[in-house]
């Protein structure tokens, strides 16, 4: 059961717009500095005002080193250590290009490097504050993309707004949750394949038996 640590991860506050469309599409954004502990690290903010309104996203990105993992994923959970009191926000894990899709740094650019279409993730309804970490189980598809590529990448956004594309406030607020970007955020991966132990070594920490990937074991010895 392989634990990989957060290799870069970051935040990027969206650019201002007159309505929440426009702010969902902005091409950029600021990259605040990366690895540091941000309040607000996802968030969809509105100000009604005379006149219009004011409008605006939060969306962080997380870069893992995958390069290890060349077996089938049977599962995978990232753990995401919390920042500050914020937790009114359900976000949502999707896939991602940042980082220049490998691990450059975060850039302004980035903030529109979000794939909607490509969930990694069912909504997370609750965000444990305070520094707690929110386990979120990842679907087939982020498996897949942690299984074939070298870095998996991800983006972290709010659910009910950015994700689904509208204005999920009736009047003026925020929803927001907070995430440390300098503590404990891991992936853990478990492979498929064989299920069973191997000369008292479990199955979940098996990546390969005798030069074979553990998720292309049908049996051993006739077991």
């Amino acid at each position: 059961m392989p634990t990989i640590n957060l290799n870069k991860g970051g935040r990027i506050i969206g650019t201002v717009d007159s309505t929440q469309a426009a702010a969902r599409d902005e091409a950029s954004g600021t990259s605040t500095a990366q690895g540091t502990a941000q309040d607000s690290a996802v968030q969809y903010f509105k100000s009604t005002g005379r006149g219009g309104g004011t409008f605006r996203y939060i969306r962080s990105f997380l870069q893992f080193d995958s390069s290890s993992i060349t077996s089938a994923v049977g599962s995978a959970i990232l753990n995401i250590e919390s920042q500050g009191i914020s937790g009114t926000a359900d976000v949502i894990v999707c896939a991602s290009d940042a980082f220049g899709g490998a691990s450059d740094d975060l850039i302004n650019d980035d903030f529109n490097n979000v794939d909607f279409s490509t969930a990694y993730s069912s909504e997370l309804s609750t965000w444990n504050a305070n520094g707690a970490n929110n386990a979120i189980t990842l679907n087939a598809a982020a498996r897949t993309a942690i299984q074939n590529n070298n870095s998996f990448i991800c983006a972290i956004v709010d659910h009910d707004s950015d994700f689904q594309d509208t204005d999920s406030l009736s009047g003026s607020g925020s929803t927001t949750v907070g995430i440390d970007f300098s503590g404990t955020i891991t992936l853990v991966v478990t492979f498929a394949g064989y299920a069973n132990d191997v000369n008292l070594v479990a199955s979940a920490n098996i990546g390969e038996v005798n030069g074979v990937a553990s998720g292309d074991i049908d049996k051993i010895i006739g077991v």
